[in-house]
């Protein structure tokens, strides 16, 4: 880059300032030197304390190594001149207490010679006089607690015993058994055995040396180690608690091979010994005082050393952080930086300023209006620079670069002052937009293109306020319907707020304008911001009617439908109404003849006309039965009993039955729920089905008819679950898929209406109507119906 020089401008002190901003300077070298040395010294200084710790505690460790070994020779020493001189004392009074087997009573001498021995020898617990064969000849135990008599006169000894016993006798020399332990004590013994005079005798004594142990050590300075038998490297005693928590890594273990009396055993027996408490200045605490003094005094030099010198190290980093600012802000890889004098010329310029356009720093500094990157817009609009400097807001122009490529650019200009408030010139903030410019035409044409769309649509759109006062936007559907105002975009929805859920898809009738429309709404956000509320409503008007005329024509098809049962089952309702007639004229006649043979007494006469009444009352009932089932009603759904249903179909259906020959069972619980339903689609669909059902089981062997109906409460939602059952031939597949259809029949004369009526009528209550294959053969139709809300039962409801 080309370095201004100070003849290159008009004022010496600005032309210096971008001379300096203009410079490829380097920023200098953070020195890091004296923090390196620093840590350096405090590296080495731990390094010497590691290895002076280490040399000391070797020493120590050593010496403890030392002082270990002795104290176990010495105990092991002592052990063995022990058991000897146990040995020795035993021999001595060998033939004295031999005697007591001879003669095979205790003596008051080899009495006194046994326990003043244990007296001496607090170790021996016990001393045992046994034969060739381990026999127990004699025994005496040590009154000193814990101790107490082991063998009784005539036992046997253990096997462990009995082996050295006749090697004993055999050879004529004193022995030693292997250590051994007894059940629930925490003990270690040894039985020693010497000969007798007697050939066919020994002596055996029982030695606690856990006991004899305790008494070396407490009279030793080996108090703080831990010591225990073992045979062939495994102790005989199971580890203690104390020494078990104990750290094994840091312990000295020594093991002291042990001779009992001065012979080789075939069992290697020694003595663990165990420093636990050899760690560096655990009884002379000197040493750690110097030392730690040592420490503190050369750790806190070093630490003023290395606090000097992370002061200097940040004051040098916060030079070098303004330095390096300095550079990033007039080096920003974000916007292109332009620094011009008053009259406009261009002082200086950063990379990405010289990137966005082209052109190299040589090329651009020094440049006056016109720019050599302005295009002929911006040179018509800035014919002088100082129009270019009172501009305050963003410039937007086309600008083009030195490949002729055009694009999109925006200048923000801000003065450029000193420390004094002197003004040095401007300086420019450049942005290429072009991306932002594309992007907002395009979100322009899309908008144009959104609003064409909304407009053209069939359906009346509408954006309000929150208080719906106020109509934001509304397409040509909506001002052509209602105008400009909230008046029928808020009467829409009202009247979609009154409908109930299951009337929403019948829409909403609007009498000032008499069409119907599909309402529908949906809170968002506007562009400001706010919470909006848009309205789309669609004119159904034209398919609103067609469903009307639709539903009257299926009421008239539903009414032909009851006309048509009725005139099927008409022999059979004058059958049925000529029994009560035929009661009547009975009753009449002979009421008429009694009269004229005077012998009609008043209570006879009360009789037959009670009789008579009765049976005008049974006429009057079927016919009003016919009647209401007969009439042409719009569907009304109230609160229906099961059982009044039920019970007022089977009034009709019977009369069916008896004309098939069949016969109609119920299963119907007490305890159902009130149902809300029309009662006579209800009692048109039930007798269709069991009209259909009597049909198809003419031919049938089994001509029984099952009405049943569960309450499905508990299972899915609160509906009455109806099955009408009978065992035809039953319905193929094929003939399932098209049964429901309008039109379509199966059977030879039938207009193919019927079921698509049921259909229909199960639909209007908001249950579903179905088919399903009866257990060995017929067909078996369900169909639902939901019950009141809070229902009662029909026991309950016929309260």
């Amino acid at each position: 880059m080309k370095t201004p020089t100070a003849h290159d401008y008009d004022d010496p002190s600005i032309a210096d300032t971008f001379q300096r901003l203009n410079s490829r300077d380097h920023a200098p070298n953070l020195t890091q030197r004296g923090l390196w040395a620093s840590w350096a010294a405090l590296v080495l200084f731990a390094a010497c304390m590691v290895g002076v710790a280490m040399i000391v505690i070797d020493a120590d460790r050593r010496a403890e190594e030392i002082r270990l070994r002795q104290s176990a020779d010495l105990i092991v020493s002592s052990l063995e001149s022990r058991l000897l001189g146990t040995a020795e004392i035993l021999q001595k009074t060998s033939m004295r207490l031999s005697l007591t087997g001879k003669l095979g009573h205790p003596l008051a001498s080899a009495e006194l010679s046994a326990y003043t021995l244990m007296d001496e020898r607090r170790e021996v617990s016990e001393i045992t006089l046994v034969g060739k064969d381990g026999t127990v000849l004699q025994s005496w135990g040590s009154n000193i607690p814990p101790a107490k008599r082991r063998y009784e006169t005539g036992a046997k000894l253990p096997e462990r015993t009995i082996s050295p016993v006749q090697n004993v006798i055999a050879n004529d020399a004193s022995a030693i058994t292997r250590l051994y332990t007894l059940p629930d004590t925490n003990l270690v013994f040894a039985d020693l055995i010497v000969p007798t005079p007697d050939p066919q005798q020994a002596l055996v004594a029982r030695v606690d040396l856990m006991r004899l142990l305790n008494e070396i050590i407490r009279y030793s300075t080996s108090e703080h180690y831990h010591f225990e038998f073992i045979a062939d490297g495994r102790p005989i005693l199971p580890e203690t608690t104390d020494a078990a928590n104990r750290t094994p890594g840091s312990a000295i273990v020594y093991e002291a091979p042990i001779t009992f009396l001065g012979k080789a055993s075939s069992v290697r027996t020694a003595l663990r010994s165990t420093s636990y408490e050899h760690a560096l200045f655990t009884t002379n605490r000197l040493p750690l005082l110097a030392v730690a003094g040592l420490l503190v005094m050369l750790a806190f030099s070093i630490g003023m050393i290395f606090h000097y010198q992370r002061r200097q190290h940040r004051s040098h980093r916060q030079l070098l952080a303004e330095y390096s600012l300095r550079r990033t802000m007039s080096e920003s890889a974000i916007v292109g930086l332009r620094v011009t004098d008053a009259n406009g010329r261009i002082l200086y310029v950063n990379e990405t300023f010289q990137r966005i356009m082209g052109w190299s720093a040589e090329e651009l500094i020094n440049q006056r209006p016109p720019y050599t990157y302005w295009t002929e817009e911006m040179e018509e609009r800035f014919t002088e620079p100082r129009l270019i400097a009172q501009a305050t807001e963003p410039i937007t122009f086309t600008a083009k670069r030195k490949s002729g490529e055009r694009f999109h650019a925006e200048m923000r200009l801000s003065p450029l002052c000193d420390e004094k408030g002197r003004r040095l010139g401007f300086i420019g903030a450049l942005y290429d937009v072009t991306a932002q410019v594309r992007a907002r035409e395009q979100m322009q044409a899309a908008n144009e293109r959104f609003i064409r769309v909304v407009q053209s649509m069939y359906s009346a759109i509408a954006v309000l306020s929150n208080d719906r006062t106020q109509v934001l936007f509304a397409n040509r559907s909506y001002e052509r319907l209602f105008g400009n105002k909230t008046e029928g975009a808020v009467r829409l929805l009202e009247g979609e707020a009154k409908l109930p859920a299951s009337q929403h898809r019948e829409g909403v009738y609007d009498e000032p304008t008499g069409r119907w429309f599909e309402v529908r709404s949906q809170q968002l956000s506007w562009a400001s911001g706010e919470a909006v509320l848009m309205l789309i409503a669609t004119d159904i008007t034209d398919r609103r009617e067609l469903e009307i005329a639709r539903e009257a024509q299926l009421r008239r098809a539903e009414s032909t439908q009851r006309l048509v049962t009725m005139g099927e089952m008409a022999s059979s309702l004058a059958h049925e109404l000529n029994q009560p007639l035929a009661a009547i004229s009975n009753y009449a006649g002979g009421a008429s003849t009694m009269m004229e043979n005077g012998t009609l007494t008043n209570e006879r006469a009360l009789t037959a006309f009670k009789k008579i009444e009765n049976q005008a009352l049974r006429c009057g009932k079927i016919i009003q039965r016919i009647r209401g089932f007969a009439k042409k009603t719009d569907p009304h759904l109230e609160e229906v009993d099961v059982t009044t249903v039920i019970h007022e179909t089977m009034e009709l259906a019977v009369i069916q039955a008896r004309k098939y020959g069949a016969e109609i069972r119920l299963d119907v619980p007490e305890d159902l729920p009130v149902m809300r339903a029309d009662a006579v689609l209800l009692e048109q669909l039930l007798l269709n089905l069991v009209k259909n059902g009597m049909e198809a089981a003419h031919a049938s062997a089994d001509r029984t008819i099952t009405v049943r109906v569960r309450n499905l409460r508990n299972e899915q939602a609160n509906v009455l679950r109806f099955e009408v059952e009978d065992h035809g031939p039953g319905i193929s597949d094929e003939e399932k898929e098209r049964l429901f259809d309008a039109f379509y029949t199966t059977k030879t004369e039938g207009m193919g209406m019927g079921l698509n009526i049921c259909r229909s009528i199960v639909e209007l209550h908001g249950g579903r109507l179905s088919v399903e294959d009866t257990p060995g053969g017929g067909a078996t139709f369900v169909f639902t119906v939901p019950t009141a809300p809070e229902a009662t039962t029909s026991s309950e409801a016929d309260l």
